[in-house]
């Protein structure tokens, strides 16, 4: 196959789950004998694309266009070279995400259009209890609409997209996020004081109430640190977070919070392999890697009842979930995993076991695989009989 993704946070640029995700996949295929490309809209430098090879990825940066209106040269600039592509038989399919809607009004390809809902922005709006933007919401619906197929990284989210878009019985196929696991060697003791955090630092991600917990881990466990990993980002107000939520933590605790910023995925990873436990209380997620690459180093990882968590951790088994607005109930459970080596070391490894076998590459990737053949069978078939219908549910 020859797949085609738009992603305009792939790696090394600033990126999120999405870019990461991309790559992971992006490769993984490549490794299986297929064809990848990447396009997407994060070069400025010049009018002509950047293009890079990501083991064996070959990846297309695009101009984007910062003059009044230039979202729409920008957009179409993008239609025409998939489009191209696609006419040349340099592609068999173009994937695309449903964040800001970019297929939009796009006319016909000659290959399958799907759209990977990873969460638009009306879905999150929604999900924080907020009225999307008209704007946003018509043009996330068109392009949502003028897909030939659907997939979803998560049930919840497949299902909220679903309602709040008035999807009807369209099919959307649910393909988890995959993470790429290692062989696991001798397994050194952990840290039994390090508690580490990764997401970016905005209210969703459920840093602030794990900023307000703090204080009574503190008070159970002394000697307890917190690492905070991730992009900085501001609070509603537009206050920086990190000076934020420095300043509401008593000042005898602030010396054991550390902030580390965004930093490799390595870097990451290590703090995984090294920590007693690791907390994501959440408000708003599509299907978050930051859990997921937690529990694949065998970190006892405490997690958001919220959104697709319970898709992801059965409490108490192989994680812990947690209500982001149940600021105690934050504080108790990482006291409780800190306070008892025994159960971080049993959730730990069935968390390690339940990601390889549910969400590794070799668990995921033939999936995504036989959906991506089934798509272009499916278009195919469809256009040779001289229709242009979507696929629905049966």
């Amino acid at each position: 196959m020859k797949i085609c993704f738009l992603c305009n946070e792939y790696p090394p640029v600033r990126h999120g789950g999405v870019g990461i995700a991309t790559r992971t996949i992006g490769r993984a295929m490549v490794e299986a004998g297929h064809q990848v490309r990447v396009i997407g809209l994060n070069w400025e430098n010049s009018d002509s694309p950047r293009v890079e090879s990501d083991h064996g990825v070959k990846v297309w940066r695009l101009k984007t266009h910062k003059s009044f209106l230039g979202w729409v040269r920008s957009r179409r600039l993008l239609y025409q070279t998939v489009a191209a592509w696609a006419q040349s038989g340099a592609i068999d399919l173009l994937e695309v995400p449903d964040y800001e809607g970019f297929a939009a009004a796009w006319p016909a390809l000659s290959v399958p259009l799907v759209t990977r809902l990873h969460g638009t922005a009306s879905y999150f709006a929604s999900e924080l209890g907020r009225k999307p933007r008209p704007s946003s919401f018509l043009l996330e619906r068109s392009a949502l609409r003028r897909s030939d197929f659907l997939s979803s990284c998560s049930s919840y989210t497949a299902e909220r997209t679903r309602e709040l878009f008035r999807l009807g019985s369209r099919e959307i196929k649910v393909l988890y996020n995959p993470v790429r696991t290692e062989a696991q060697s001798e397994s050194s003791a952990r840290d039994p004081d390090q508690v580490v955090f990764s997401g970016t630092l905005t209210p969703k991600k459920g840093i602030i109430s794990l900023i307000q917990a703090w204080p009574s881990v503190l008070e159970g466990c002394p000697k307890a640190r917190l690492d905070v990993f991730g992009k900085p980002g501001r609070t509603d107000s537009g206050k920086p977070m990190e000076e934020f939520l420095i300043s509401t933590l008593p000042p005898s605790t602030r010396h054991t919070v550390h902030f580390h910023g965004h930093v490799e995925s390595r870097r990451l990873q290590s703090a995984f392999r090294s920590a007693a436990v690791a907390v994501f209380p959440s408000y708003a997620e599509a299907f978050a890697l930051a859990p997921m690459e937690a529990m694949a180093e065998g970190c006892p990882t405490i997690y958001s009842r919220r959104a697709s968590g319970m898709e992801l951790i059965q409490h108490g088994q192989n994680g812990l979930l947690v209500n982001p607005d149940n600021v105690p109930e934050i504080g108790r459970s990482i006291v409780e995993v800190l306070q008892s080596p025994s159960l971080g070391l049993a959730i730990g490894e069935a968390g390690r076991k339940h990601i390889e076998a549910c969400f590794s590459l070799s668990a995921m990737l033939p999936k995504y695989v036989e959906f991506y053949l089934d798509c272009i069978r499916w278009f195919r078939d469809r256009h040779s009989a001289g229709s242009t219908g979507r696929r629905h549910a049966a």
